[in-house]
Parts: C-alpha cells; structure tokens; sequence
C-alpha cells in the first residue's frame, strides 16, 4: 500500500491511500480521516462507498464530513 497524501483536518488527519487490486486489476484510491482522539482510544468507523463515476475525493471535497467527525469523535 501506499500513501498518497496526508493532512491535517480539523486537529485530525486525512490521508489518501493506493493499492493494488487484484479483485479489479487497477490500483484503487481511498481515503481515511482520523479525528483527534487520545491515544489507544476506540474509535466507530462511517463508510462511505462513492458511486461508480465517482472518486474517494467526493466526500471530502462536496460532502464535508470531516469537521462533525472530529466534533463527535
């Protein structure tokens, strides 16, 4: 796996990750936004799965998500 980016959001972090995919045959990007937490916290996790003309850069560009996340935890 790599990383593509990662940034800082809202006292979390948003990183942007590639693999390859053997199921699809084409490396695949997606993305994790980690809200700031005190360590060895358990965190939920919300999935998103984009449609099919769409990126893992939709719901972070058009449906902000990231700064209610970091509010609830």
């Amino acid at each position: 796996m790599e990383t593509v980016s990662t940034n800082r959001a809202f006292g979390g972090v948003q990183g942007v990750y590639r693999h390859a995919s053997a199921a699809c045959g084409t490396d695949m990007t997606f993305s994790v936004y980690v809200p700031p937490h005190a360590p060895g916290a358990k965190l939920p996790v919300v999935w998103y799965l984009s449609g099919l003309t769409c990126t893992h850069a939709n719901v972070t560009e058009k449906g902000e998500y990231r700064r209610l996340c970091a509010e609830l935890g």
